[in-house]
């Protein structure tokens, strides 16, 4: 081994390198290293702590939602577009006789996962066989009779909306009646004149919208509007879809304590929406097909809840640290290496003690 490799090798084996505090008065440095503090600060603390919340364990909760119907109390009798001997049009289209169905004959199916039907107009077609069996190949049934109705007062119809949400991770349980909350409309802004029977958000009880409601929330004014689909319709005439989102979150404000959830209803553009339904009288030799058109709502529950958790935050914190470590280590290598001063700060920098 020559002589310069055995120095070198009893240099690292016989010392220890420690940190030394030197203060350095020079502008240029002071400046940068403040801007790289005042950075990570905005980084670590105000962008992650008090915007992104990531001292904060998060999860997306689930849930159900038990959905029912029920018609108005009093019934009205003279409806705009319902036909009679001197009510032929309304809103520019031919209006149609109308039937007072009650909400089992409104809602098809009677029980849907996260979703509602309801029925606006039903065309009944009335068929049978004629004089043959299924079992021949050309026996097909044959309509004997097509009515067509509007159902009359089912803008004023309510919605019970009973949500439930769960959050398995965090140990968070809520129904809606435990919970405020807001409705807003298509804009995102909040809807404040909620009028009886309409309830949205009051603690102890359940959401209740009319259709007329839900409408004003998606943005639409009357089913008696040009439909989305074909301009020859009207809405009450074609159908349409809507998707009703409810957000539950905790982290509105800081104190995760806070629950509320929103309802904000979606319009489905060019969208028409209608089902058919069998009603066999006779065997299958004689049936009615209900070809209902109506507003079907598809409710879609998301959001995210927050709980302090000690180990997200020290991870953030300890991020933060690495990154004023670096910071220091830029600076350091800029006084040291780059600027006119450099050998005068290594020397103050970087000392050898005496041996020992």
């Amino acid at each position: 081994m020559d002589t310069q490799s055995k120095v070198f090798f009893l240099d690292f084996f016989y010392s220890y390198n420690t940190k030394k505090m030197v203060k350095i008065r020079d502008k240029r440095l002071s400046f940068l290293h403040l801007f790289f503090v005042g950075s990570i600060i905005l980084y670590v603390l105000i962008g992650p702590f008090l915007v992104q919340q990531k001292y904060l364990e998060r999860e997306i909760p689930v849930g159900s939602i038990r959905l029912s119907l029920l018609i108005p109390p009093e019934r009205e009798q003279y409806l705009p577009y319902c036909l009679n001997e001197t009510n032929t049009m309304y809103s520019g289209y031919l209006n149609k006789p109308c039937v007072y169905w009650d909400e089992t004959l409104m809602m098809y199916p009677l029980s849907e996962e996260n979703s509602l039907f309801i029925t606006t107009r039903v065309t009944i077609k009335t068929q049978e066989v004629n004089n043959c069996s299924l079992t021949q190949r050309n026996c097909t049934h044959n309509t004997l009779e097509t009515s067509e109705y509007y159902i009359a007062d089912v803008d004023k119809s309510t919605i019970l909306i009973d949500h439930t949400m769960v959050s398995p991770k965090l140990g968070i349980q809520y129904n809606a009646n435990e919970l405020s909350g807001i409705l807003l409309d298509q804009d995102d802004k909040l809807i404040e004149d909620i009028e009886s029977p309409n309830v949205v958000g009051v603690v102890g009880e359940y959401d209740i919208l009319t259709l007329e409601m839900i409408l004003k929330a998606a943005g639409i004014d009357t089913l008696d509007q040009e439909g989305f689909e074909n301009s020859s319709r009207s809405i009450r005439d074609d159908g349409m879809l809507l998707f009703c989102f409810i957000t539950y979150s905790n982290t509105y404000t800081y104190n995760t304590n806070m629950f509320r959830y929103t309802l904000r209803f979606h319009l489905i553009q060019d969208s028409k929406f209608k089902i058919l339904e069998p009603i066999y009288l006779d065997g299958v030799n004689k049936r009615q097909i209900l070809n209902r058109h109506g507003v079907r709502i598809i409710f879609i529950q998301n959001g995210r809840l927050g709980q302090f958790d000690f180990q997200t935050t020290l991870l953030t914190f300890i991020s933060g640290m690495g990154l004023a470590t670096f910071a220091g280590w830029i600076v350091d290598f800029i006084a040291i290496r780059l600027i006119q001063e450099r050998e005068k700060y290594a020397k103050m920098k970087y000392q050898d003690s005496d041996k020992t």
